[in-house]
């Protein structure tokens, strides 16, 4: 079932980098989520044979409809009735995953991969539990032994490939991605995850290979993630179309002051500067559009910067956004 038991990762979002600056640039809080941790896979609903059971029927029924509480009632009278029936044993943990009742669940997972270790439903449920309870290496065995009779499941290829990089088996775990994405060519979040592992490996030309077989996605979250990235391997054209795509969807201060920097650093200077306008033209209050537009103004007009540089400390004394705009500028001032 699609049950989500884990959340989609709401890691911290990375600011591209002007040419200028020295030093890592700051997040934002309200920054696009960064989409380089995919969650862990649960299969689909159209993946599960026919119910066995009439009360397995029931139960999968109450739990379509999020009714986790009546599901686990009348899977527990089924796994009564047939305890050895892996169905009954998988959903009623899937029922319990949806009370956040993880061990619980993981009983019933396990339980279910004793009676058919075929059940691929089971071995990745157990698998993403396994990985939500910070056992890597529980995970990262389940996924390999339902690989085994299940050599081609998208969801145990994900789980294999968090779980190896949880355990810090980089090398390992970039093959997995790569063998992950193969198996879901459609998933960019996954394909955004591999790419950051080859660009990581010094493998520019096969990560941009990646990221560009995505770059007809249509959500913004997605679209700013590939701009990002996109300006990080120096793929500044490839930045400036997938933040063009994200602004004509979604318009907003932080995608333009993004498209800024990547036009800056493609030495579109006039385009640059529109963007940071129109930053600050949608929200006036917007730190990262001043910093940047600091930094951009450096070298052409060394009060303005300031100016702006300053202005972006005052609206975020205590965050990142302003000690980066502090530092600047204290460099700034001691030029000539």
């Amino acid at each position: 079932m699609n049950m989500p038991r884990v959340g989609l990762a709401a890691l911290s979002s990375v600011w591209l980098l002007l040419a200028a600056c020295s030093s890592p640039p700051p997040a934002t809080a309200d920054n696009p989520p960064a989409l380089d941790d995919p969650e862990p896979k649960k299969p689909k609903s159209d993946a599960v044979v026919a119910p066995s059971s009439e009360l397995v029927k029931e139960g999968m029924d109450a739990i379509q409809k999020q009714d986790f509480a009546a599901a686990k009632k009348v899977l527990a009278d089924a796994v009564a009735k047939d305890p050895q029936d892996p169905q009954a044993a998988f959903y009623y943990g899937v029922a319990m995953d949806g009370l956040g009742d993880t061990p619980g669940a993981i009983s019933q997972y396990k339980k279910a991969l004793e009676l058919d270790p075929k059940l691929v439903e089971a071995a990745v449920n157990l698998s993403g539990a396994q990985f939500e309870q910070k056992d890597a290496a529980g995970a990262l065995a389940t996924a390999e032994q339902g690989l085994k009779t299940n050599p081609k499941s998208p969801e145990l290829l994900v789980n294999r490939a968090l779980a190896l990089e949880a355990l810090g088996k980089k090398d390992e775990a970039m093959a997995a991605y790569g063998a992950a994405t193969k198996a879901r060519p459609d998933d960019a979040q996954l394909r955004i995850t591999y790419a950051e592992y080859l660009a990581a490996a010094g493998k520019r030309d096969d990560a941009l290979t990646e990221l560009r077989a995505v770059q007809n996605v249509d959500d913004p979250t997605l679209l700013a993630a590939l701009g990002v990235r996109f300006g990080r391997l120096k793929a500044f054209p490839d930045c400036v179309a997938a933040l063009d795509k994200a602004i004509k969807l979604k318009d907003s201060a932080d995608l333009h002051t993004r498209r800024g920097v990547c036009r800056h650093d493609f030495g579109d200077d006039a385009g640059a500067q529109a963007d940071y306008d129109a930053a600050l033209k949608l929200d006036a209050n917007f730190a990262p559009a001043y910093y940047y537009l600091g930094r951009h103004l450096e070298k052409k007009d060394k009060k303005k910067a300031l100016e702006a540089l300053e202005r972006a400390q005052k609206l975020d004394p205590v965050g990142p956004i302003g000690k980066q705009a502090k530092d600047a500028a204290e460099d700034l001032k001691k030029k000539k």
